[in-house]
């Protein structure tokens, strides 16, 4: 099969231009790159890529998400059983309030859009500071059962004047405030599910405190949650900038696309298996500071044969955190 490239604007493309389309099995439409490069009409009107960097906003809450439609201009996408909005590089996946829910619908997002190459939790969360303030997770942990997670956080320069803290995520909602910690109920359910797909470097977490002891929950309402989810937008885009300037850093790339030529040109891939390799290699190479070897997975009989090897590596790959990362 050959590679193609996404193409978002899917459904003006169908109407205006008879070309070899092919449906994915999450409703996207996808060209074959030598049907679009031989077509100029097609290319003028039309952005395409083979390397996407496509970040993803996580709320719980219309109210929370309200600000981000408005703010990236995001549009409905349809996908079954998900509240999904997006826009080139941009998704918004809105998925319910608590754990369990955010788990499940992170994991079935991101197995249907492995063009996801980055999730940043954003929402409200309690806490003793002034309503008001945002915070950056350097640790999101789940009370009830200890699992935590430690986000790779961008240098302090990249996100100037905010403050980091740890996240605790509760079963349900919290009246008792610690200094130093914030409370929600779902940043671990997103971590958790998250975590099976991408690196600690391409999941965030972002809270803006809506209650303390001052001020509790019972007086959050939609229309102040809305007010201060905008406090939020700005180091969104600082995130979003971040990652977007790694994705596109060219000593990295270069490795990790001599890598995937490699290995599809011995072993067969569909298209999703080549957006899953690349996003494993991504991550070994995140995580080890080195493009992986394709000399052993290139004998390898099968693109999932190659993914399971792969994904062994990075769960066996020493994770290491220091003012040099």
């Amino acid at each position: 099969m050959k590679p193609y490239a996404s193409v978002l604007d899917w459904p003006i493309l169908f109407l205006k231009r008879r070309t070899h389309l092919t449906v994915l099995a999450n409703h996207r439409f996808t060209l074959e790159q030598d049907k679009l490069r031989s077509a100029p009409r097609t290319c003028a009107r039309f952005r395409y890529t083979t390397r996407m960097t496509t970040l993803c906003i996580m709320t719980a809450l219309a109210a929370e998400s309200r600000v981000f439609i408005d703010a990236y201009k995001l549009r409905h996408l349809p996908i079954r059983g998900l509240r999904l909005y997006g826009s080139e590089y941009c998704l918004l996946l809105q998925t319910g309030v608590g754990k369990l829910k955010a788990a499940a619908a992170t994991a079935a997002l991101l197995q249907v859009r492995p063009d996801i190459s980055c999730i940043v939790n954003a929402g409200i969360a309690g806490g003793t500071d002034q309503i008001g303030s945002v915070y950056l997770a350097h640790r999101v942990q789940d009370r009830a059962t200890g699992m935590s997670w430690y986000p790779h956080l961008p240098l302090q320069r990249q996100v100037p004047d905010l403050a980091t803290i740890e996240v605790q995520t509760m079963d349900k909602p919290c009246s008792t405030y610690h200094q130093g910690i914030l409370f929600d109920m779902e940043s671990s359910g997103i971590f958790s599910a998250a975590s099976v797909y991408l690196s600690t470097d391409a999941m965030q977490c972002v809270k803006v405190i809506s209650d303390n002891s001052d001020q509790s929950m019972s007086a959050v309402n939609s229309a102040n949650c809305t007010q201060l989810m905008n406090h939020t937008v700005p180091v969104i885009t600082q995130l979003q900038q971040w990652h977007a300037a790694k994705q596109t850093d060219n000593e990295f790339l270069a490795g990790i696309d001599t890598a995937v030529n490699a290995l599809v040109t011995r072993v067969h891939h569909t298209t999703n298996d080549t957006l899953q390799l690349r996003r494993l290699l991504q991550q070994l190479t995140s995580v080890t500071k080195t493009v992986p070897s394709t000399v052993d997975l290139i004998e390898l009989s099968s693109a999932k044969l190659i993914k399971q090897q792969l994904q062994e590596a990075l769960k066996n790959a020493p994770l290491t955190y220091g003012q040099n990362d």
